[in-house]
C-alpha cells in the first residue's frame, strides 16, 4: 500500500519543517552537532563501536531525513573493528521523497559516502520493510515504512541501542505512548540503551514503567535537557560464528550463502555440478519484478518485500547485467483489464512502483539480469568455500550439529529446488515440479528497438548478447534430466506472435532454447526457515485434527530450507536467504514477523492436520 509522503518546508532561518506535524527535522547549521550529541553521545556509541564484537543493532522511531543513520554509519565506519557489523532499523510513517532527500543531503557533503548509496537504493514509498546495503554488507539499513502501531510489533529482534526521534510529543503523540515504550523495552537487550531529544516527564515516566533506568541529562543548544535510559542487566554474549553447509548453488543457495558469509560465518557451498547456476538459475535472462495483488495478502506482501530487497542488493552490487528498464504487463482480455484496474485502485501505488499504461500496467523499477552472473557474484565472498561435483545423499544430526560426508557443520541449509525433499528429514515437503523452456530469438528490425520487458501470456526481453529471450512454458512433470523440445519453442513463438504480432517473428529467428524444472508449493509461497521435525510435530499436536491449536512446534535445530520459488527465484530467493541468515545469526529479520512465520515449511504439516490428511 502506498504511503503519504512527508510534506516539507524550508524556513527563512534555515530550518526544515514538517507541514504535517508543525515541527522541525533539524536546524541546518546545527543539525549534525545536535544529532551527534543527543543520539551518538547519548547512547555512548563511540566507545561501544570501538569494542563491538559481531553485530551491533540499533533501532529508531522516526527516520525523518535520515541524518541520524548517516552519522551513525559514519561513526561505525570510523571506530568499529573491520569484522564488526551494524544493523540499523528505522520506522517512518511519512517517508521523505527521494528528490527532497537529494536537496537535504546537498547541504551535508561530508556524509556523501553514505547518502549517495542510500539515494541509489532508496525504495518506493510503499508500506513494508526495505533493506539497504552498505560497505559490502557490513552496514545494513532496514527502513520500516508504516505507522509505528502496525510496524513495531512486526519488528523481530533485540537491539543494543534506540534513537527515539519522532517529532516532539506535543506534535506527534502517537509516537510516545505506553504501548510504544513497552514494545521498545521488549526489543532491547540487557544493557541496551535509549537516547531521545525529549525530556517530557511522561516520556521519562513511560520508559521507567517499561523497565528502563532513566536519566534526565543536559540538552543540546537551547534545549535545557534530554533523556537517556538503560535496560538493567548484564549484556549477553554475542552469537558465535558457525561453519555452515549450504546444499545447492543456484540462486537460492548462493543467496543464503552470501547472506551468511557477510555475517562472518564460514560457508561451504556444495553442489553436484561443476559451478554455480547450472540448473534453472542458469538461464541467460531472469526477470525481476513484484507480483501485485488486489487485496492485502501473504503473496502480495512477500513479493513486495522480495522485490525491494533484491532491487537494493543489485543496486549495491552494481551488477553489470542488471537493467532497470521496466516491465510492462499486458491485459490479455477484459477480465485481466478489470483485475488490473482493481489492483491499482485498491493499492494506490506510487507511479515508480506501478502505473496504468496503454493495454495494461507498467512497473518502472523492475527489469532483468543475467542469473549466472548474479549467482557468481553472490558466491564470490571470501568466506564461501565451494565444493563442486559433490553429491550429498544423506545428512545426519549429531552432537554439535549436522554431519555431511566427513564434516560436522553447525547448521545446514537445503536449497536444492525439487531435490530439497530427497533426505529422510525432508521427504514430507510438498514440492511440485514444473518444467519450463525458454527460447532465444534473433531480432527483427522492429524488435531490436525494444527497451523494456513485456509480459503477455509469456514474455519477451530486450536484446541481451544479441538475442531476445521469450517464454516460458509450464508443464507439470516430475523433475528429470532437462531436454529441449522443438514443440516448446513453437509454443513460445506462437504465444508471442498472438500477443505481439508487430515484431514479425517466425521460426527462422529461433536461435536456441533451454529447459529446467522449477520447484513450487501448493500455496505458491516459498519455504524459507527452520525445518520442522515431521514425526514429532504430528505426535505433539493430535488436537489440531479436532480444531484445537498447536501446542508445540518441534523443529530440527540447525536445519533450514530455502526452496519453492517457482518462476520467481531471481526476485524471491535473495530475501529468503537473508531471512535464514538473520535467524541463524540473531539479527533483526528483514521482513515482518508474521510474513516470516507464513514462510516456514511447517505450515504444510499444520494444514494437513487441520484437514485430517495425516
Amino acid at each position: 500500500m502506498a504511503l503519504k509522503p512527508a510534506r516539507l518546508q524550508w524556513s527563512d532561518d534555515g530550518q526544515l519543517r514538517s507541514l504535517d506535524y508543525g515541527d522541525v527535522y533539524f536546524q541546518l547549521k546545527k543539525g549534525l552537532d545536535e544529532s551527534r550529541y543527543v543520539y551518538l553521545d547519548g547512547n555512548k556509541l563511540q566507545e561501544r563501536f570501538a569494542n563491538v564484537t559481531g553485530a551491533f543493532h540499533i533501532a529508531e522511531t522516526g527516520f525523518g531525513s535520515g541524518l541520524n543513520f548517516l552519522l551513525t554509519a559514519q561513526l561505525f565506519a570510523q571506530k568499529a573493528p573491520a569484522d564488526a557489523r551494524l544493523v540499523y532499523a528505522s520506522i517512518e510513517k511519512h517517508p521523505v521523497e527521494r528528490a527532497d532527500l537529494e536537496t537535504i543531503y546537498a547541504h551535508f557533503g561530508e556524509l556523501s559516502p553514505w547518502s549517495q548509496p542510500l539515494l541509489e537504493q532508496y525504495p518506493p514509498l510503499i508500506e513494508g520493510f526495505h533493506t539497504l546495503h552498505f560497505m559490502q554488507g557490513r552496514v545494513t539499513l532496514i527502513l520500516l515504512f508504516g505507522d509505528i502501531a502496525d510496524v513495531l510489533p512486526q519488528l523481530q529482534g533485540k537491539f543494543d541501542a534506540w534513537h527515539l526521534d519522532g517529532f516532539a510529543p506535543k506534535y506527534n503523540p502517537d509516537m510516545w505512548t505506553e504501548n510504544v515504550y513497552a514494545q521498545v523495552a521488549a526489543r532491547t537487550k540487557a544493557g541496551g540503551t535509549v537516547a531521545s531529544f525529549s525530556s517530557a516527564g511522561h516520556v521519562r515516566r513511560g520508559l521507567a514503567a517499561a523497565g528502563f533506568a532513566v536519566k534526565k541529562v543536559k540538552g543540546f543548544g537551547f534545549k535545557w535537557s534530554s533523556t537517556t535510559a538503560v535496560m538493567p542487566g548484564a549484556a549477553g554474549t554475542p552469537p558465535t560464528l558457525k561453519k555452515i553447509a549450504v546444499l545447492g548453488a543456484g540462486i537460492a543457495g548462493c543467496s543464503v550463502a552470501h547472506a551468511l558469509a557477510t555475517r562472518g560465518h564460514a560457508v561451504a557451498l556444495i553442489d553436484r555440478h561443476d559451478s554455480t547456476a547450472q540448473e534453472t538459475s542458469g538461464n541467460p535472462v531472469g526477470i525481476v519484478y513484484p507480483k501485485l495483488t488486489a487485496d492485502a495478502s501473504p503473496m502480495g506482501t512477500y513479493h513486495a518485500h522480495a522485490f525491494s530487497f533484491t532491487r537494493c542488493l543489485l543496486t549495491a552490487f552494481k551488477l553489470p547485467s542488471w537493467r532497470s528498464c521496466g516491465v510492462t504487463h499486458l491485459d490479455m482480455d477484459d477480465a485481466e483489464k478489470q483485475k488490473t484496474a482493481q489492483i491499482l485502485e485498491n493499492n494506490a501505488f506510487p507511479a515508480d512502483y506501478a502505473q496504468l499504461c496503454d493495454g495494461g500496467y507498467h512497473q518502472p523499477m523492475a527489469g532483468f539480469l543475467s542469473p549466472p552472473e548474479f549467482c557468481a557474484q553472490l558466491a564470490a565472498h571470501p568466506n564461501i568455500t565451494k565444493h563442486f561435483t559433490t553429491s550429498i545423499e544423506t545428512i545426519e544430526q549429531v552432537t554439535g550439529g549436522w554431519k555431511i560426508l566427513d564434516e560436522v557443520y553447525g547448521a545446514v541449509v537445503i536449497a536444492l529446488g525439487n531435490n530439497s525433499k530427497s533426505f529422510s528429514q525432508t521427504d514430507w515437503l510438498p514440492l511440485q515440479s514444473l518444467r519450463g523452456q525458454i527460447t532465444m530469438l534473433t531480432p527483427t528490425a522492429t524488435s531490436a528497438t525494444l527497451n523494456k520487458v513485456i509480459c503477455h501470456e509469456g514474455y519477451i526481453t530486450p536484446l541481451q548478447d544479441g538475442l531476445h529471450c521469450i517464454g516460458a512454458t509450464f508443464q507439470k512433470e516430475e523433475a528429470a534430466t532437462p531436454d529441449t523440445r522443438a514443440s516448446d519453442d513453437l509454443e513460445n513463438l506462437t504465444s508471442l506472435n498472438e500477443s505481439l504480432p508487430q515484431f514479425g517473428f517466425n521460426e527462422t529467428h529461433i536461435a536456441g532454447s533451454r529447459s529446467g524444472y522449477r520447484a513450487t508449493t501448493p500455496d505458491k509461497l516459498p519455504m524459507a526457515g527452520v525445518c520442522a521435525d515431521y514425526t514429532t510435530y504430528i505426535a505433539a499436536n493430535p488436537q489440531v485434527r479436532g480444531g484445537g491449536s498447536v501446542s508445540e512446534t518441534p523443529r530440527l535445530e540447525g536445519l533450514y530450507i530455502s526452496t519453492g520459488f517457482g518462476a520467481h527465484g531471481m526476485t524471491g530467493a535473495p530475501v529468503a536467504g537473508e531471512i535464514i541468515a538473520a535467524e541463524i545469526s540473531g539479527d533483526p529479520l528483514p521482513v515482518p514477523a508474521d510474513l516470516a512465520e507464513r514462510l516456514l515449511p511447517e505450515r504444510f504439516i499444520l494444514r494437513a492436520l487441520k484437514r485430517k490428511e495425516i
